[in-house]
């Protein structure tokens, strides 16, 4: 990578790693509230459904978060989720609650997340007792069977669990929450890789895989590494910056 574009890219890591991305993101979300369990379960859910358009994601997530009353936390715990809509599809359909999920899907997860919070403090310390290394492991461990949570040996850059991490474990405090004190580390992360993020990094020579896989966004963040040492995925900050400038 020449200097010229690891200039770009802290440019823009620095002008885009800012409060003001928080209103148009999924982040604003978990970013409603202030106690830990709170941020967790919002964070998670909206992740889980940020697939497609960002005006779509943010829709459903805002419709989603005004049936968790009186907050997330309590709302799991009290098994509101069972009140959420059941759906009458007509014979031969699902009860669609968003794209491929059905509102049972989201019941279940729901129903997984109350486990956790009857055997951990947090759902960070669920995933520290995990024994798989990697961080992205450990939540497909934890979910494991739930629909949304891709597995390791499929075909998927678990963008959507990549940065649920992110939001969770970078410690900067501007947009990202950085609440765990766990094993898992922001040098460890990888870097959340959609197929626009994908396309920006090719011609940025980020990368030279042509598919997005969990394969090309650790090389990614390999070479977001040479930038950012430490914290890697805060040049997801700076490819959604160079998105916006590249047109002027």
């Amino acid at each position: 990578m020449d200097e010229q574009i690891k200039d770009k890219l802290r440019r823009w890591a620095q002008e885009y790693n800012v409060r003001t991305f928080i209103p148009d993101d999924p982040v604003q979300f978990p970013h409603r509230y202030t106690e830990k369990k709170d941020i967790e379960i919002s964070a998670f859910l909206t992740s889980w459904i940020s697939y497609g358009r960002r005006e779509l994601i943010l829709r459903k997530a805002n419709e989603l978060h005004a049936f968790m009353t009186p907050g997330p936390y309590q709302w799991i715990m009290r098994e509101g989720y069972n009140e959420l809509p059941k759906g009458k599809p007509e014979p031969g359909k699902r009860d669609t609650f968003y794209r491929f999920y059905t509102y049972s899907d989201l019941r279940r997860l729901c129903g997984r997340l109350k486990e956790i919070y009857e055997q951990y403090d947090s759902l960070g310390d669920a995933l520290a007792a995990s024994p798989y290394p990697n961080p992205v492991t450990k939540i497909q461990d934890v979910f494991a069977g739930i629909e949304g949570i891709p597995v390791m040996t499929g075909t998927s850059a678990c963008k959507r669990l990549a940065m649920f991490l992110r939001w969770m474990v970078r410690k900067d405090g501007i947009v990202d929450f950085g609440i765990w004190e766990i094993s898992i580390k922001p040098h460890e992360l990888i870097i959340p890789l959609d197929a626009h993020v994908h396309q920006i990094s090719l011609e940025l020579g980020l990368t030279g895989q042509k598919v997005a896989t969990l394969k090309t966004a650790v090389e990614i963040t390999e070479a977001l590494k040479e930038v950012f040492p430490d914290d890697p995925c805060l040049g997801d900050f700076a490819l959604f910056g160079y998105d916006i400038n590249r047109e002027k």
